[in-house]
């Protein structure tokens, strides 16, 4: 066109040169017109693509954090159940170690009770041989003093049962 419009000024036929200048203008306008039309509409094409997409990703984006809230929410039930039978355990082997000590005291108690008794009856015996014994040393110290007369006759030394019996009185 700028071709023609400098052909149609050097001949001198302005008048075919405003003509077709007009003309070219006029449809650069049409053409200018028509492509921001189209940028218009391709411009508001991708805003409703671009709405769209950031709609669904939001949509996606929710669903994701709902699921994930969902799982979170099933892992810490059963996290919460296993640690309740861990505890349910812990406490049962507690009980059971604890009626073992229980029954461990009461043996010993037992024995210490046995052993109790035992020393009582060590105690009874070794008493009951040292009075047997004094009662002995005290028969034998007067079977060595010079006897005061003659006619009494000597006496067998004393049971222990008996040496028992005269020592108290």
């Amino acid at each position: 066109m700028l071709v023609l419009l400098a052909q149609a000024a050097s001949t001198s036929e302005w008048h075919d040169g405003w003509q077709l200048a007009v003309t070219t203008i006029t449809a650069l306008t049409v053409v200018v017109g028509w492509l921001h039309r189209q940028s218009k509409s391709d411009l508001k094409s991708v805003k409703d693509d671009l709405s769209t997409r950031i709609t669904d990703v939001k949509d996606d984006l929710s669903t994701r954090i709902t699921d994930v809230k969902d799982g979170l929410k099933a892992e810490v039930v059963s996290a919460e159940t296993r640690l309740k039978a861990e505890i349910t355990r812990v406490e049962t082997d507690l009980k059971a170690d604890i009626a073992r000590v229980e029954a461990d005291v009461a043996r010993v108690e037992a024995n210490i009770a046995e052993v109790g008794g035992d020393l009582k009856d060590l105690k009874d015996k070794l008493y009951d041989d040292a009075r047997s014994q004094a009662a002995m040393y005290q028969w034998q110290l007067a079977a060595t003093r010079p006897a005061t007369s003659e006619a009494s006759p000597q006496q067998p030394p004393p049971q222990p049962k008996q040496l028992a019996e005269t020592s108290t009185s």
